[in-house]
């Protein structure tokens, strides 16, 4: 058996040599989209024509695109985030998909103390005065012993915790979910959000993008955020109001933010954010470490090439595929 497996992944691009070695050594063939996603719908259809599985970005996979490809067996996002993806969509039409937790917790618990350092002590301000032949005082703030909210606590917000407790911060956390479940996480006091909201120095979001949590730090929110307070985000963009956010900033209300992610990507060249004061920003880039995206790309392949050969892959995101009289492979044994 030989499948066709169109990339969209940027990660994959730059860090799936193995990834590839492993496809095309199972017969595979690894064709790749004129450019990175996430592609439009129309290029996303036009470059699936023919393939059994694609290695994808946060491309809209979606009944459109699902009815247009006939041949798409697996969207193997390779990535965490699976917003991108029409989930009811995909099992009527019988398209498995998968994602990659794990994958790059340690590298996006990283770069979300790295954003935190950056805009509580300003090190872009100061980089930009060194390079503009400038000499000066930067003052900043501290993160030891400060109180940082967590807003998720899945894989990365627990990897973050852990870089935490190294600066022995106090650490707060908001998640429903696991609140509900009664589970405690050492070092880590559960509060609601109003108490996360009044008490913490410091609030970094890894929640995903549900109806919940769409557009959950608003006006409202950042009115209860201490005024010498900075909010980080390398979760999705749609938690944050970016007009309240920008009204927040400019007025003093919260002291700063640094953000990896926007409601709109690429983020426009003339968005109001690019100019917003106190606010770091970067472009999606928090996963993006060497060995986050090599074995992101690993686990992508490696969830193509179990379907192919008739098991179930890891990490399938609707399982209730299996039983989709549209299912477009052989169900595996055992199901």
């Amino acid at each position: 058996m030989s499948w066709k497996v169109l990339v969209t992944a940027r990660a994959f691009w730059v860090s799936g040599q193995e990834a590839q070695a492993l496809l095309e050594g199972a017969g595979c063939t690894v064709v790749w989209s004129e450019k990175a996603g996430p592609l439009p719908v129309p290029e996303l259809i036009s470059a699936l024509q023919g393939c059994d599985a694609i290695v994808g970005s946060s491309d809209p996979y979606n009944a459109e695109v699902f009815a247009a490809c006939p041949d798409l067996k697996i969207v193997a996002r390779c990535g965490v985030g699976t917003d991108s993806v029409d989930m009811a969509a995909a099992t009527a039409a019988g398209i498995i998909a998968t994602n990659t937790p794990g994958a790059m917790a340690e590298g996006v618990a990283d770069y979300t103390f790295a954003l935190m350092l950056g805009v509580c002590r300003d090190i872009p301000g100061a980089n930009a005065m060194m390079r503009n032949g400038g000499w000066g005082e930067i003052r900043g703030a501290s993160v030891f012993k400060k109180t940082l909210g967590m807003v998720g606590t899945g894989r990365i917000g627990q990897s973050v915790i852990q870089r935490a407790h190294g600066f022995s911060m106090r650490v707060l956390a908001y998640d429903p979910p696991m609140q509900a479940s009664g589970a405690t996480l050492d070092g880590v006091e559960f509060v609601d959000l109003d108490t996360l909201l009044a008490e913490s120095d410091f609030i970094s979001l890894h929640a995903p993008a549900t109806p919940q949590t769409i557009g959950l730090f608003n006006a409202e929110a950042f009115k209860k955020m201490k005024s010498t307070a900075y909010i980080i985000n390398t979760a999705r963009g749609s938690l944050i109001n970016e007009p309240d956010l920008i009204h927040a900033l400019d007025n003093d209300i919260i002291a700063g933010a640094a953000l990896d992610v926007y409601s709109q990507e690429p983020l426009p060249v003339d968005h109001p954010l690019r100019s917003a004061k106190k606010c770091v920003l970067s472009p999606h880039n928090a996963f993006n470490s060497l060995e986050s995206t090599m074995e992101m790309s690993l686990q992508s392949a490696l969830s193509v090439l179990e379907l192919m050969n008739g098991d179930v892959p890891r990490n399938v995101c609707n399982p209730a595929v299996w039983n989709s009289a549209a299912l477009r492979v052989e169900k595996p044994s055992g199901l």
